[in-house]
């Protein structure tokens, strides 16, 4: 058994699973994007804890490359260390519209030394492309120890990329009458569901790289609420992520720390 790959698969199912519990369409959704505040080369290393803060073995690295008129966004757990074992790894590559957010294709790879001592490799691979019709298709693609299985499907309206999240929320029109849909789309479980953010105040909080005014962004999907804490001040760096199960603390920065 694979102890480090189900943790991975662990950590990100509760991660992202705040922006994709439930199954009915829901309101009506609109784009959230107004502005961009991400900077090229930008990286953030984040400490994982649970409820109670105490570590749970990963760290969490959150990069961002300007790549032409798309952003590539970064994801890489590490961690997961057992006695006798390298460390596993599970990183996520999205490319998305420099101005729109619009998802494009993406890669995810899940490396982890098996009981054999030997290194096993899970890969996933999703895009999106016109279907048309005016529309948007995704394809997804699973290849597990040489299992590949692709599947397609239509995309919503207002869709963007769940794997985005952390970036995305950083896009919005900051302000205590916030009060947003849209679809967040995951491709690895293959679902479409309508998330509410509002932002209803300010709030001071600490984390190890430092004390932050931010805006704590509500999360909502179905009856399922998270928070996360947005720094007010840019480039609106994500601070603190609290998906239930798993906190992501911010611990350095490549990037000034403005109120940090």
């Amino acid at each position: 058994m694979r102890t480090g790959f189900v943790l991975f698969i662990v950590v990100l199912v509760a991660t992202f699973a705040a922006a994709c519990s439930g199954s009915t369409p829901g309101p009506a959704t609109s784009p959230i994007v107004s502005q961009i505040p991400l900077v090229d080369g930008e990286r953030y290393i984040y400490a994982l804890v649970d409820i109670e803060g105490e570590s749970i073995g990963l760290t969490l690295e959150l990069s961002t490359r300007l790549e032409g008129t798309r952003y590539v966004l970064t994801q890489r757990f590490e961690g997961g260390e057992e006695e006798g074992r390298a460390p596993g790894t599970d990183e996520i590559n999205l490319t998305v519209d420099a101005a729109t957010f619009a998802p494009f294709a993406a890669q995810r790879e899940v490396v982890q030394e098996n009981d054999d001592g030997a290194s096993e490799l899970d890969r996933y691979e999703w895009s999106y492309a016109d279907d048309g019709e005016g529309g948007v298709m995704l394809t997804s693609t699973l290849d597990r120890d040489g299992d590949v299985e692709t599947r397609e499907s239509d995309l919503r309206d207002n869709a963007y990329d769940n794997e985005s999240s952390l970036w995305l929320w950083r896009t919005v029109d900051f302000s205590e009458e916030l009060d947003l849909n849209y679809v967040s789309v995951n491709p690895i479980e293959r679902t479409q569901q309508t998330v509410n953010i509002q932002t209803p105040a300010i709030e001071t909080i600490e984390v190890p790289a430092g004390s932050f005014e931010v805006w704590r962004l509500i999360v909502r999907n179905g009856r399922a609420i998270r928070s996360a804490w947005i720094n007010t001040q840019a480039p609106h760096q994500l601070v603190q992520w609290d998906n239930g199960d798993v906190i992501y603390r911010l611990e350095t920065s490549d990037v000034p720390l403005n109120g940090g």
